[in-house]
């Protein structure tokens, strides 16, 4: 128990930091569940806003077919349009900031579901239906599928979603304000238990310690003013007793002290006598005594100095080993060194790895940076110059001194100045100049100690200029490659990957695969390769042990064609370190490959056929003598195949023509009703099967473009409609005039597009699969009429249910 009033103060100061700790740490918990709930709260206010905001996209969509249905005005299909688009965005909004609710997500589910019905399943038909039957069909079917119903039940169900959102938007406010009100309690009850705490600690310390040791030190006081016999209350079994013990203590041994002591000083007065005569004979010895103090004294100094210069360079080097920038070492050596010669000002120049036949100035204490050179020649002339040919260092008396100081009387030489080389092995890589301001005189006896910093310096400022030389270099290197095209990786001895440009990093990120797999190495993630795994990496095992060798091939992953070639890399020592990968991506060149062959077989192929019927009906004209019908019938043939491949070839040249932007048109106003009567005549005679019907009776339809150009396009409808209905049936074509634009259409009963290769009509030399039926062509009428139209200013589409038959239809700007 000799400690019992530390315990004790130890104990109150943790039992105050526990209470603290509790507090802070109630209330802490406290506001992080009250900011949690204002999270929640705007949670639900922004759930609210989205249910709302489909809401009004959902009213939008609903106004605009309403409006269409009563005036059946096309700049309405405008507003719809723009709502028809915002509707799905809205309710998907409102389904992902309700993801973390089931229930609410299972509405916004259904919210989406019933918005993507109402304007696919309704709202789409009823603005087609009005667009081609009239204002009143439109009408009958809007009734009939009970457009209105669909549109309120789907209001019902944003209403649904905005009621519950809004109740848990008010049980979590009440939980948010709940919060704060416990966080203001936690707060308040806190403040008193720590008010509380503070009270107690200081009146335990006060009573304790402070009042005992005040009593303590005014005992002490008055010993110091002789009062011997002074003594303070004693309490037992504490620290604060113990030293008011020692206290009395001591009060009593310094009273028998002073009594012994007075009892001495009459003694020692005797023999004051006795020491003055033998004061004389020791006067002698005396001056033996001082000088061996003396000496000891120099030794002592001698010793100190030693440890002083010691010390300073374990201290600069390793001040020198913790920092690598070239302009902070040059501030640290020369500091040192400044201190070192006991110099107030001073410049280094140190050589840069990026020309070495002149030094920068890298650091400068005391003076005025301006008027200083930036940089010196390395063989120049002066003071620094012989401290650097000489490799010593060169002390200039004031007389000589070239730097000067700035004062307030204006610019002043130095007291004395010192050049100091920084030599590195066999080379000087840069010089220090010092000078004196206050100092008279400079120390030559420090001489040797700066040569020796200056040497440290000289070699961490050469490794640090040549670690930024080579993170210079690194960093150009990685630049360079990053630069190029194609994907450069190597890989080590290890087979793990050592570098990578960025080239390969995102050709591996367009493979979707490490890059390690991409190009083969191990480790990589076989479950992603898309190629013969087991295959693929023994061929790679193989290229690695194929020592001396580069190595080229081609091959295919995850869908794309890489050209990849390997080489060894050895260093500048000649070992081996591993081996470079470059990677090609030559998948577009591949494909140009592969669209090249299949045009040329096309072509040849569509070529081929009229020109072997031309040929072999010339040749039978040339060698057998027919009669008039039998010859007018080959003619005739011959003439309509010799059309044929003059059509074919005016596909290529057009195609050429319009890859090269060298497509002309001669606009001018022309009937478009005369035009489609023309080619309807022209086409109803190639089919017994077909019934071509020319409707809408327009004859005001008047466009603005090229005739022979919009003939090519309705010529290529008409027969694409004749050749996909190998069975007959009626071909409708039909004009109209709407707002600004003139619309044709071309409607068959045939075979129709499979779903799956519509987006690919109008492509070049794209063509349906027909099984068990043979359809000539190139695959390019459509592709050209496509760019046709587009060079027009119109547009062009189509409608097809696969086995239902086919709609193609364009636009062209009315002539005004």
């Amino acid at each position: 128990m000799r400690r019992r009033l530390t315990i004790r103060t130890v104990g109150v100061s943790l039992l105050l930091v526990a209470i603290i700790a509790t507090i802070l740490g109630l209330l802490t918990v406290s506001i992080d569940r009250q900011r949690e709930a204002g999270v929640r709260a705007r949670q639900s206010q922004a759930v609210i806003s989205a249910a709302n905001l489909a809401y009004q996209r959902l009213l939008a969509v609903q106004t605009s077919i309403r409006g269409f249905l009563i005036r059946g005005n096309e700049s309405v299909l405008d507003q719809y349009r723009t709502a028809r688009a915002a509707l799905p965005d809205a309710t998907l909004d409102l389904q992902s900031r309700v993801a973390g609710a089931p229930e609410q997500a299972r509405l916004a589910a259904e919210i989406r579901e019933e918005a993507l019905s109402y304007v696919n399943d309704y709202g789409d038909p009823v603005i087609a239906r009005t667009r081609e039957d009239g204002v009143g069909a439109g009408r009958d079917y809007a009734s009939a599928n009970e457009g209105g119903a669909r549109a309120d039940a789907l209001a019902g169900l944003i209403s649904r979603l905005t009621r519950a959102e809004q109740v848990e938007s008010a049980e979590r406010a009440a939980d948010a304000d709940a919060a704060s009100d416990r966080s203001l309690l936690i707060a308040l009850i806190g403040l008193a238990v720590c008010i509380a705490a503070l009270g107690a600690a200081t009146a335990f310390v006060a009573r304790r310690i402070v009042m005992p040791v005040g009593q303590l030190a005014a005992a002490a006081d008055r010993v110091r003013r002789g009062e011997l016999n002074v003594t303070v209350p004693e309490r037992r079994g504490d620290e604060i007793g113990r030293l008011g013990s020692a206290f009395n203590e001591m009060a009593r041994a310094l009273s028998e002290s002073r009594d012994e002591l007075e009892s001495q000083n009459t003694e020692l007065e005797m023999q004051a006598i006795a020491l003055e005569e033998r004061q004389v004979e020791l006067s002698e010895a005396g001056d033996e005594a001082r000088a061996q103090r003396d000496e000891l004294s120099l030794t002592a100094s001698q010793l100190a100095d030693a440890t002083r210069r010691a010390e300073l360079h374990r201290d600069f080097a390793d001040r020198l080993a913790a920092s690598r920038d070239v302009s902070s070492l040059g501030a640290l050596a020369l500091e040192t060194l400044a201190d070192a010669a006991c110099a107030d000002v001073g410049v280094l120049y140190a050589e840069t790895w990026r020309d070495d036949s002149r030094w920068a100035r890298a650091a400068v204490l005391g003076l005025e940076p301006a008027p200083l050179a930036e940089y010196a020649m390395a063989g120049g002339e002066g003071a620094g110059a012989r401290a650097v040919s000489r490799r010593d260092v060169v002390h200039v008396p004031s007389m000589d001194a070239a730097l000067r100081v700035k004062t307030l009387a204006g610019e002043a030489p130095v007291h004395w100045e010192v050049h100091v080389p920084l030599n590195h092995g066999e080379r000087v890589v840069g010089v220090a100049t010092l000078g004196g301001v206050t100092e008279s005189t400079f120390d030559v006896g420090e001489a040797p100690t700066l040569q020796r910093l200056a040497g440290q310096a000289a070699l961490a400022l050469a490794e640090a200029g040549a670690l930024a030389q080579r993170n210079w270099l690194s960093q150009v290197n990685s630049a360079v490659l990053d630069c190029v095209r194609e994907g450069i990786a190597l890989i080590g001895l290890d087979h793990e990957l050592v570098f990578a440009n960025a080239a390969m990093e995102q050709l591996a990120g367009r493979l979707s695969m490490p890059i390690a797999a991409a190009i083969g190495a191990r480790g990589a993630a076989l479950e992603t390769a898309a190629v013969d795994r087991e295959a693929y990496f023994a061929e790679w095992e193989a290229i690695l042990a194929d020592g001396d060798d580069p190595t080229a091939d081609e091959l295919e992953v995850g869908g794309m064609v890489l050209e990849r070639y390997t080489a060894p890399v050895d260093d500048a020592s000649g070992a081996r370190i591993g081996r470079l990968v470059v990677l090609r991506d030559v998948s577009r060149e591949r494909e140009a490959e592969r669209l090249k062959s299949d045009l040329m077989a096309t072509v040849s192929h569509e070529l081929r056929t009229p020109l072997a019927s031309v040929l072999g009906y010339a040749e039978l004209l040339r060698t057998r003598r027919l009669d008039p019908s039998a010859r007018d019938e080959i003619l005739g043939t011959v003439h309509r195949e010799a059309k044929r491949l003059s059509a074919l070839i005016d596909d290529f040249l057009d195609l050429q023509s319009i890859e090269q932007d060298r497509l002309v048109l001669a606009r001018a106003p022309f009937s478009v009703s005369e035009l489609l009567a023309e080619s309807v005549a022209t086409f109803s005679g190639q089919s017994a099967l077909h019934r071509l019907v020319l409707e809408g009776g327009v004859d005001s339809a008047v466009a603005l473009g090229d005739r022979s150009r919009i003939a090519q396009v309705v010529a290529n409808l008409l027969s694409n409609a004749i050749k996909y209905s190998p069975e007959g049936g009626v071909v409708r074509v039909d004009v109209a005039v709407d707002h600004g634009s003139v619309r044709v259409a071309v409607a068959d009963e045939g075979l129709g597009i499979p779903t799956g290769e519509q987006a690919h009509v109008f492509e070049k030399f794209f063509r349906v699969a027909r099984p068990g039926l043979r359809v000539g062509g190139t695959g390019l009428g459509l592709a050209l009429a496509h760019e046709i139209i587009a060079a027009h200013g119109g547009e062009i589409g189509f409608e097809s249910v696969e086995g239902d038959g086919s709609t193609f239809w364009f636009t062209l700007p009315v002539a005004s």
